[in-house]
């Protein structure tokens, strides 16, 4: 229904960026001289806390430290995504990029923003390694911290703020002494994901024409084309703007239905005047009364008459507004 397939990456990338940010915390154990006696890298992993509160309770075997889950760790994973009608942007709107075809240029539908929650666990045995990592994350955080994000496959660069929302502890330390004790802390965190549409390819627009015309008769006075010279110049080219003026050709007679309310009539071979158009002319012919409305036949034009305009004669004094304006031949 919507097209060819296409394929941003775009939640997958944000998924990486986040889970960048807090891949590289360390949790240090020291003795009373506060000497460093082991420094650890806290693993981070992507998936729900269930999964990993759930492998520590479920199997008493994993109580066995060669194979039971390490603590402390992080897991995060996506909580939400709605619209984001803060940012919301015109319909249909198209990011435009240099293509890697000569002489076109590269658009994609969009971007579409919505809000994207993601939720960070902590889960430690011990209070004091929870405190470690969560004072490692904290400080940057004010409430945001913004990061410039790579969109459409690496076309578009978005600086994109990270806001930490809320903080919750939990400590589910109940049970016999045999039991594993999992203190985690959850932090909610709230960012921005732009979703692309499709690529299209399309060529440059070096052809512009502007016509000029009458707001009361809609008649065009002057048209204005503007090209580049050469004709095939793409954007980094040195190239001219070369405008060109035409105005309507004048046909060689003009038939003209006057509505008159002039007592004058218009005399053979007399001069006319058009009250808009500027046109001139010579009466070839005239028929009608000025009660019924006058037919004039005009040649010798330097213009167009227009709908709508006063036609005037001289020296009788006539006039009459046109109501209908017809080309002739001779």
């Amino acid at each position: 229904m919507f097209g060819d397939h296409f394929y941003h990456n775009a939640i997958r990338n944000m998924v990486a960026v986040f889970g960048t940010i807090f891949n590289d915390i360390h949790v240090v154990k020291r003795d009373s001289a506060n000497k460093v006696l082991s420094s650890a890298r806290v693993p981070l992993a992507y998936g729900p806390r269930q999964k990993f509160i759930s492998r520590i309770e479920s199997r008493p075997g994993l109580d066995d430290p060669r194979i039971a889950i390490k603590l402390p760790r992080m897991s995060f994973e996506i909580t939400q995504l709605t619209y984001d009608t803060n940012t919301k942007l015109h319909k249909n709107t198209h990011q435009i990029v240099n293509s890697t075809v000569a002489n076109s240029r590269d658009k994609y539908l969009g971007p579409v923003p919505y809000r994207i929650g993601f939720q960070l666990n902590i889960i430690t045995k011990q209070q004091d390694e929870a405190l470690q990592i969560l004072e490692q994350i904290i400080p940057y955080f004010q409430p945001e911290y913004t990061v410039t994000v790579k969109e459409a496959n690496g076309q578009f660069k978005a600086d994109t703020p990270i806001t930490l929302t809320s903080i919750t502890m939990s400590d589910d330390y109940e049970g016999d002494f045999l039991s594993r004790r999992a203190i985690i802390y959850s932090l909610d965190f709230e960012t921005r994901v732009r979703f692309y549409g499709p690529k299209s390819t399309s060529g440059y627009i070096r052809t512009v024409i502007t016509d000029i015309n009458n707001q009361t008769t809609d008649a065009i006075f002057e048209k204005i084309t503007t090209t580049t010279d050469p004709s095939n110049a793409g954007p980094t080219d040195t190239y001219t703007v070369t405008n060109t003026y035409s105005f309507p050709s004048t046909p060689d007679a003009q038939e003209i239905i006057l509505t008159t309310s002039g007592v004058a009539t218009f005399t053979i071979g007399e001069n006319v005047t058009g009250s808009i158009s500027g046109a001139t002319g010579k009466v070839v012919t005239q028929t009608g009364t000025t009660a019924s409305g006058t037919t004039l036949k005009i040649n010798n034009l330097d213009a167009n008459f227009l709908v709508g305009e006063v036609v005037t004669g001289a020296p009788s004094g006539a006039f009459g507004t046109a109501a209908t304006v017809k080309d002739l031949a001779l």
